[in-house]
C-alpha cells in the first residue's frame, strides 16, 4: 500500500522538472517589460540649473579678479609709481591692494615709505609700526621708524632706541651715523660714543675714521679716540694725522707720546729690549757712564752669578736707565723716571695711587715704609721707600723691567738695587 502512494506522489510531483516547463510565460515577459509611463520635466527647470550654473561661474571669476588679477595690476601700477618716486601715486594704489587684499602685509613699507616721503610723517611712523609687527627685526624699517621720531623732537627715547637696534642689525656704518647724530642731538653722549665706536670699526675709508676719532675727542672719550687714531694709522701709513691724533690722545691719558719713554713689561722699556747684547745696547745707547760688576745675592737660581751693569745717566737727563747683564745679554732695565710709562699710562708717578690698584699683580709691605708691587701680567716691578702718610708716593721710587713675575731684586734682598741712589 506503502509503495503503490509514493508511485502515485512521483506521477504528480517529479523530483526533475521537465525542462518545458522551466522560465517564465509569454503573459509574465510581457508583463515585466512594461514601465510606468514618468511625466516629463518642465523646461523652466532647466532653465533654472543653466542660471545658477552661469552666475556661479561669473560669481567665481568675479571673485578671483577682485581678489587676485586686480591686487596684482594695482600692486604692478604702484610698484612703477613708486620706482618714479611718484609717492603719492603710489600709496593710493597700494592703498587699494590692501583693501582688496588684507593678508598682504608686505607692501607696509612702501606705504609707509610713501607716507613719509610726502610729509604724513605720524601716519607713517605707524604704518612703520604696523609693518614691523609682521616683520620684528627688520633694520631698514626700525631705522626709518627711529630717525622720524627724531625729527619729531619725540623725547620718549622710542626715537633713539629704534635707531640703535635697526643699526646693530644692519651692521652698516652709516646706520650707525645716524645713531650718533641722534644721540648727540638727544644729549645722549654714552650712546653717541658706542655709536662712534661702531663707525669706526666698519668704515673703510680712512677720512670717515679719522672724523669720528675727532669727535670722540671732543666728547672726552680719549680710549676710544685712540684706537680710532691707530685704525686710521693703519689704513693710512704713510698719513701723520694718525700719529698726531694718536699722541694728544695718549697725552689726555697721561700716557707717553715719545716711544723712548714707553714702558713694555717682560718686553723693553724705551729703546732696550730684554735679550739685547752689549752691542746693540751700545748702538742705542752709546758708551755707558759708568760699570760695576756684582754678585747675585738671595736664593735667585742666578744666585752667585755675575752681574754687569751699565748706568746712563747725565747722557739721558731726565731718563736714566741702568742695564743689567748676565752672560752678555740683557737681563733687566731699571729706571727712577717718572716720564716712562707703559702703553696705558703706569708709571713711577702713579702706580701707588688707589685707582691703580687693580692694575697690580700683587702689593708687598715691607720695614721703614717701603712697598714692592708687581704689575698684572708680570714683566714689571716697582719699588718705593719713605712713603708718605697716605701712601700715595714716595721719596725714593725705581722700576725695574724683568721677565716672568719675579726680577732678581724679589727673591731676596736687592743686592743689585740701588734704591736709594
Amino acid at each position: 500500500m506503502t509503495d503503490n502512494n509514493c508511485a502515485i506522489n512521483e506521477e504528480k510531483c517529479p523530483e526533475i522538472v521537465p525542462e518545458e516547463q522551466t522560465g517564465m510565460t509569454k503573459e509574465e515577459q510581457e508583463w515585466g517589460l512594461k514601465k510606468e509611463p514618468r511625466p516629463p520635466l518642465p523646461r523652466y527647470v532647466f532653465g533654472i540649473i543653466a542660471a545658477l550654473i552661469l552666475i556661479i561661474f561669473l560669481g567665481g571669476s568675479l571673485w578671483y579678479y577682485r581678489t587676485s588679477v586686480l591686487p596684482e595690476k594695482y600692486f604692478q601700477k604702484a610698484s612703477a609709481h613708486f620706482k618714479q618716486e611718484e609717492y603719492s601715486e603710489a600709496y593710493i594704489l597700494y592703498e587699494k591692494v590692501l583693501k582688496l587684499r588684507p593678508e598682504r602685509k608686505n607692501i607696509l613699507y612702501q606705504m609707509a615709505f610713501c607716507l613719509e616721503k610726502t610729509g604724513r610723517i605720524d601716519e607713517a611712523i605707524a604704518r612703520y609700526e604696523e609693518h614691523l609687527k609682521t616683520i620684528p627685526g627688520d633694520g631698514k624699517a626700525l631705522l626709518r621708524m627711529g630717525w622720524l621720531y627724531i625729527q619729531k623732537n619725540d623725547d620718549t627715547g622710542k626715537g633713539l632706541a629704534a635707531l640703535k637696534e635697526g643699526a646693530a642689525k644692519l651692521k652698516d656704518p652709516y646706520a650707525w651715523a645716524l645713531v650718533s647724530e641722534a644721540a648727540l642731538k638727544s644729549k645722549d653722549y654714552e650712546t653717541a660714543v658706542e655709536a662712534l665706536v661702531k663707525e669706526i670699526e666698519l668704515f673703510k675709508e680712512p677720512e670717515q675714521v679719522l672724523t669720528c676719532s675727532k669727535m670722540l675727542m671732543g666728547l672726552g672719550a680719549w680710549e676710544e679716540a685712540l684706537k680710532g687714531y691707530e685704525r686710521f694709522s693703519e689704513l693710512a701709513p704713510d698719513d701723520k694725522r694718525g700719529i698726531h691724533g694718536a699722541n694728544a690722545a695718549k697725552a689726555m691719558l697721561g700716557r707717553p707720546t715719545d716711544p723712548r719713554l714707553v714702558i713694555r713689561p717682560g718686553i723693553s722699556i724705551g729703546p732696550v729690549r730684554i735679550g739685547d747684547t752689549k752691542d746693540e745696547v751700545r748702538d742705542k745707547l752709546g758708551a755707558p757712564e759708568a760699570k760695576e760688576f756684582r754678585k747675585v745675592g738671595g736664593k735667585s737660581i742666578l744666585s752667585d752669578d755675575t752681574a754687569e751693569i751699565w748706568t746712563y745717566s747725565r747722557t739721558m737727563p731726565g731718563r736714566g736707565l741702568r742695564v743689567i747683564f748676565i752672560n752678555g745679554k740683557v737681563r733687566e732695565v731699571e729706571a727712577r723716571s717718572g716720564e716712562y710709562k707703559t702703553e696705558t699710562g703706569l708709571g713711577l708717578t702713579n702706580f701707588l695711587l688707589a685707582k691703580n690698584s687693580s692694575r697690580l699683580e700683587w702689593r708687598k709691605e715691607g720695614e721703614d715704609k717701603s712697598v714692592v708691587c708687581l704689575v698684572k701680567g708680570g714683566g714689571l716691578t716697582f719699588y718705593a721707600a719713605g712713603l708718605n702718610s697716605s701712601g700715595t708716593d714716595a721719596k725714593y721710587k725705581k722700576l725695574r723691567v724683568h721677565k716672568g713675575n719675579s726680577s732678581i731684586d724679589s727673591v731676596e734682598g736687592f743686592s743689585l738695587l740701588d734704591l736709594f741712589h
